[in-house]
């Protein structure tokens, strides 16, 4: 066999091995990440791309590359940001009637506007003809 030959193969198979420990890597990263994310979702921690990134040791670079991880990271987010948003309190019986009296009352005032306005524009129409 010739010695570039040889050379050539055993520099394919350093470089499919070179690929599988990067995969192998790269799926162990993953694994250690998806365990984080649920530990933290356990734990009730919050839950973003900066926390998930420190606890996990990733980049957060790498989490957002990774479409499967940054869904879960966005969803879990999301779903933690509106537990926390403070709901609206509901308005009362008696501000509601005044608010409804009000808009009543400035819809008479826009009606009655519309129909003065009609009624010029219909004078300027007949001058005009």
């Amino acid at each position: 066999m010739e010695k570039g030959c040889f050379e050539k193969n055993c520099q394919n198979t350093l470089l499919i091995y070179s690929i599988k420990l990067s995969k192998e890597k790269s799926e162990k990263t993953r694994i250690r990440v998806e365990k984080t994310i649920s530990e933290m979702a356990l734990k009730k921690e919050r839950i973003n791309f900066n926390s998930v990134a420190q606890k996990a040791n990733v980049s957060k670079s790498w989490l957002y590359k990774q479409k499967g991880i940054r869904t879960r990271v966005e969803t879990l987010r999301g779903m933690q940001i509106s537990e926390v948003a403070p709901r609206k309190p509901s308005k009362s019986l008696r501000s509601e009637d005044i608010l409804i009296k009000t808009l009543k009352s400035r819809i008479k005032v826009l009606e009655e506007e519309n129909k003065q306005l009609k009624d010029q524009v219909q004078k300027l129409h007949g001058k005009l003809f």
